[in-house]
């Protein structure tokens, strides 16, 4: 069998499959005995929605339970799911206001404040609002400054305004959070080559990128 009709039979397989896993789950959501319990199911529901690209299901689903429930936690859950389909879609604009909501109504779980700062922070720097997207950056990190993505996110804030150095700190923390993560390793790359006089003046930029070969780097405190 060549390797075409194998994804061919594979992606049958697949379609023939989804159904049942649909309808199985809206069935378990539809049998839910309470509101708690209807929320979990939903939310897996939800989730199987967008993984075969049915967002519009998602959403009608999402947007349904904000209108019937009276629990401001759930409903920012839903606000939070809500934003990540319409970031995933590109619609930046929209997913700003969903987050913005989320974060509105309080959530009291520290995780889920994380991800809204950190989420509204890269809906703002893709709108080009930087001093914006900063100030959610700093907030999340303020939550929890043991995860990269804020200062991932830091970076492209704080070379939006033109701050290469500042930047350059935050990728590099990044990094030393979540040595993984290529994405803040590639931005610094670029950044350095957009600003290869900042690396003679600043030779901890290097020694961070390179450890293996430089050493290990004593970074300035920002």
């Amino acid at each position: 069998m060549t390797t075409t009709n194998k994804k061919i039979e594979s992606a049958a397989a697949s379609e023939e499959v989804s159904p049942d896993t649909e309808g199985l789950l809206l069935e378990r959501l539809h049998n839910s005995t309470n509101e708690e319990d209807y929320f979990r199911w939903m939310l897996f529901v939800v989730g199987f929605y967008r993984g075969i690209n049915k967002t519009g299901a998602a959403t009608e689903l999402l947007e349904g339970f904000i209108k019937a429930t009276k629990d401001s936690e759930q409903s920012a859950h839903c606000h939070l799911a809500l934003g990540q389909i319409a970031t995933d879609e590109q619609r930046l604009e929209a997913a700003l206001k969903h987050f913005s909501t989320a974060l509105e109504l309080g959530p009291q779980k520290q995780k889920v404040s994380y991800v809204l700062h950190n989420n509204i922070a890269y809906c703002l720097n893709q709108l080009r609002r930087f001093i914006d997207g900063e100030e959610h950056c700093r907030m999340a990190i303020k939550i929890d400054w043991t995860r990269a993505s804020a200062y991932r996110n830091l970076g492209l804030s704080l070379q939006g305004q033109g701050k290469i150095v500042d930047a350059a700190w935050a990728l590099v923390e990044a990094m030393k959070l979540d040595s993984a993560d290529n994405r803040a390793r590639g931005i610094l790359q670029k950044l350095i080559a957009q600003n290869p006089d900042m690396v003679v003046q600043h030779p901890w930029i290097t020694q961070s990128l390179y450890p293996d070969s430089q050493g290990v780097a004593d970074l300035p405190l920002m």
